[in-house]
């Protein structure tokens, strides 16, 4: 059986965490007062978004994947969940500095605002060294240093299209200028410009990463939107603040797009939800680093790829009890699923080829 050992910083939710691996280690060694942790051929160190674990959607996916992957293999997981840059910066300069002996070792950063720690001596590690940065489309970066992206625009303009007949839209995103953040904006917005000739509204709930954690902000901005608009949420953990909106307010017209996982569950006024694929992808790239596979350095994909896709509610009629006219049937999302997919792939092409 595996072993983990987590090294946390900050955050209930990593305590959560620590506490029940660790209860699964005990339970594995046999010596429930004195635990033996071996050392293994192989190691991964996740440093976490600042955000941390515990948002449902994006940070917990990847942590669905490694966790898939680790439980599986001889692998040693330490996970740093820093409350800041600087303690960012610090886990990746106590993981470059410490001595593997050879075995392999693999640095996780999941988040592209960690892209400007890999400078200097920190992008020559040993050979058995490798990095993983998330969102990063960055390529002129040493051959032990990988990137993974997911394109969100062609799902977003899917997102956008689909909900062009809705009078009102409105992008609740974390905060302007996040590399990962502006393309689903623009999406969407063309998806919905392109069906209704109007433009979505864009509303930043602050101007740095404090928006990906801000549910009460979340809320109070939905609760001020039109009772009828429909809501495309791009905050992270704040998104929450949207679904509980719409739960307490379930007769309401206002419709929200569920994000990175399937939120049908979250809201009786999700009729969709952009679904990303990370798990998969990441349990597939860590497969290959550990058996040595030759691996694509620079790794993106978004709709085409099935990084990234929307997944209808097929139960949304069975939980709803407020509707408009123009989806008053129960397969209207799945025909417009169906008719705006191909425009979609159109879309994205055109979007990363410019």
């Amino acid at each position: 059986m595996p072993r983990i050992v987590l090294e946390m910083i900050g955050g209930v939710w990593n305590t959560i965490v620590m506490m029940t691996l660790g209860l699964w280690l005990v339970s594995c060694s046999g010596e429930a007062d004195d635990p033996v942790i071996e050392p293994r051929p192989a190691a991964l160190t996740l440093i976490t978004s600042t955000g941390g674990m515990g948002d449902n959607g994006y940070n917990d996916l990847i942590l669905d994947g490694i966790m898939g992957f680790v439980t599986k293999n001889n692998v040693a997981l330490s996970i740093v969940s820093p409350k800041d840059r600087q303690e960012a910066q610090t886990a990746v300069k106590n993981w470059h500095n410490d001595n593997t002996t050879g075995n392999k070792s693999l640095l996780i950063l999941a988040s592209n605002e960690y892209e400007s720690l890999l400078d200097g001596n920190l992008l020559k590690p040993e050979a058995s060294k490798s990095v993983l940065l998330f969102e990063s489309e960055k390529e002129d970066l040493p051959d032990n240093v990988f990137t993974f992206s997911i394109r969100r625009y062609g799902a977003s303009y899917l997102c956008g299209r689909m909900a062009a007949k809705c009078p009102y839209a409105f992008v609740l995103a974390a905060f302007p200028g996040d590399g990962t953040l502006e393309p689903a904006i623009e999406g969407f917005r063309q998806g919905y410009a392109e069906g209704l000739n109007q433009a979505a509204e864009v509303i930043y709930l602050s101007e740095d990463a404090t928006g990906y954690n801000s549910p009460e902000k979340a809320y109070s901005q939905t609760k001020g939107l039109p009772h009828n608009a429909f809501v495309f949420p791009l905050a992270g953990g704040s998104n929450f603040g949207v679904y509980k909106y719409v739960r307490e307010n379930m007769f309401s017209l206002m419709l929200v797009a569920g994000m990175d996982v399937d939120c049908s569950d979250y809201s009786t006024r999700t009729p969709f939800s952009l679904t990303l694929n990370i798990d998969r992808v990441l349990n597939t790239f860590l497969n290959d680093w550990l058996s040595g596979n030759k691996q694509e350095q620079h790794l993106k994909g978004g709709l085409a790829e099935d990084f990234a896709n929307v997944t209808v509610n097929a139960g949304f009629f069975d939980n709803c009890y407020t509707w408009e006219d123009y989806y008053d049937t129960p397969d209207y999302w799945q025909k417009a699923y169906d008719t705006y997919y191909p425009s979609a792939l159109k879309a994205e092409r055109s979007y990363y080829e410019k």
